[in-house]
């Protein structure tokens, strides 16, 4: 008699164990980019351009990218650092910190998208007196961009973003910001 529960169980629980999804593969030299991937990447060198005003920018962020025939999406955290020269104001020094979400198509070797992000800035004292936003402030800013992310032999990561970003400080105004930045980093 016990035999007969446990073949019942077993038949039972071979379709739950039939419809289980197959784990991705490891990363092979042509494999596809499907399945769900975690990726971290770093943007080494950016371009800022903030009211006319020219400055750097260095970040970064983790997340998860998912492929589904020829579409994809990501979604990460980033965080940034930025200073822009104000000449005789001194430099603006900016901290930000944001999810972002990444839409776009995907082939074998490149992921071509468009980004949208949105979160917490902070300006620090610049040192000087400032005319234009004032002194150190809390914002958020929220943005939008393009990008594309190609693979470069099993794992690393190699790409570009153009985004422009509207910062909005406490009741003092909104700073458009266009960031160019090259994207390095590595699939996990």
């Amino acid at each position: 008699m016990r035999w007969a529960a446990t073949l019942g169980l077993a038949i039972g629980l071979l379709p739950a164990v039939a419809a289980a999804s197959a784990p991705c593969p490891a990363w092979r030299e042509r494999q596809a980019m499907g399945c769900t991937r975690g990726y971290l990447r770093v943007d080494p060198a950016a371009f800022v351009l903030s009211a006319g005003h020219i400055g750097g920018a260095v970040g970064g962020s983790a997340g998860a990218f998912r492929a589904f025939d020829g579409f994809a999406l990501s979604f990460g955290l980033r965080a940034a650092y930025e200073m822009v020269d104000r000449h005789a104001n001194g430099f603006d020094r900016t901290f930000h910190a944001s999810p972002e979400l990444r839409l776009g198509a995907v082939n074998r070797r490149a992921f071509g998208y468009m980004l949208f992000r949105g979160g917490y800035t902070h300006r620090f004292d610049a040192g000087r007196a400032r005319l234009d936003f004032g002194g150190p402030a809390h914002a958020y800013h929220y943005g939008a961009g393009v990008g594309i992310w190609g693979r470069v032999g099993r794992r690393f990561l190699l790409g570009a973003e153009g985004v422009v970003d509207m910062v909005q400080f406490e009741g003092k105004g909104v700073a458009e910001t266009l960031f160019l930045s090259l994207t390095l980093g590595t699939w996990l």
